[in-house]
């Protein structure tokens, strides 16, 4: 198809660089928060859950559309052809058009990887995106995570440096990570509808606005990651009951509808080290069947 753009990313690529990036930006020893891939916690398990805010994210690849290019008539009523005129008849921005399109049912999987980030998207206690680049060069993603520019208008740069506080809680201000250029050239959408096909597709414009659902719905709102991270942070500290504890955690991933994966027994000798390794399990289920990514906004780490 001569309007698709190919990109020079991988969601392998995406997934690495964004899960470094967020852990360069949190301090080791931070009594503020810690943003802690589940997955790949080895220690410190009591403190990873103390009280803590769930974050899933899928990472995806923005694929490219070329908007000014002609569609050959065989291409016009294909999904991506589809794509370029609904935007066009709805005046929504983009050139090019990036997307991504929602991910096939897993083998063996007994729902689509949508629904259940669905399910697991109940802000404020807890978050699920697709996560995607604001761009399809690999040059420009690698030059953004890099920051060079974060030099002139800041103490530290966020990639490079340890020694950074991203919230300070005595001034209540969020530091650098809403000018970060790499998160703010992401885009991060909580799923909103359930699917029965993943033959779905997002659609969005290389500054992060003008998101089409494409089975028809137009969603308004700020969703770079920046931004919403931004939200999530100050929603957590603002509300000193925000988060959730371990054994409540627990519960709710009981209820939610996930046939493949068991409930857990409450038949064990050391109750609260079984919770703990349920909830390893659980991280690596949707890692390895959904290719979820579960992270952890760890609070009252002191």
């Amino acid at each position: 198809m001569s309007f698709k753009i190919e990109t020079e990313l991988s969601e392998n690529q995406i997934e690495s660089d964004i899960a470094s990036y967020l852990g360069y930006i949190t301090p080791f020893w931070s009594k503020r928060f810690r943003l802690i891939s589940v997955d790949e916690q080895k220690t410190g398990a009591d403190k990873l859950f103390k009280r803590f805010v769930p974050l899933y994210l899928q990472f995806k690849v923005s694929h490219g559309l070329n908007p000014r290019e002609a569609i050959l008539k065989q291409y016009l009523n294909k999904p991506l052809a589809r794509i370029v005129n609904y935007r066009r008849i709805n005046g929504l921005t983009g050139d090019p058009i990036l997307y991504f399109e929602l991910r096939k049912l897993a083998l063996t999987a007994t729902d689509f990887q949508h629904n259940i980030l669905r399910q697991m998207h109940r802000p404020p206690f807890s978050y699920a995106f697709y996560l995607a680049p604001l761009t399809l060069k690999l040059k420009e993603y690698e030059k953004l995570m890099n920051g060079d520019w974060h030099h002139r208008f800041y103490r530290y740069n966020p990639f490079d440096m340890h020694e950074v506080d991203i919230h300070d809680s005595s001034s209540g201000r969020n530091m650098i990570l809403g000018n970060s250029p790499f998160l703010r050239h992401h885009i991060s959408i909580p799923p909103h509808v359930d699917v029965s096909t993943h033959k779905h597709h997002y659609s969005y414009s290389i500054n992060g606005a003008d998101i089409a659902w494409h089975g028809g719905d137009i969603l308004t709102g700020d969703y770079r990651f920046s931004n919403q991270l931004n939200q999530i942070f100050t929603q957590t500290y603002r509300n000193k009951d925000s988060g959730t504890y371990l054994e409540a955690y627990v519960r709710s991933i009981g209820a939610l509808e996930l046939l493949d994966f068991p409930r857990l027994s409450r038949e064990n000798n050391n109750f609260e080290a079984g919770l703990q390794q349920y909830v390893f399990e659980f991280s690596r289920y949707l890692r390895v069947k959904h290719d979820i990514c579960l992270y952890f906004l760890t609070l009252d780490n002191s």
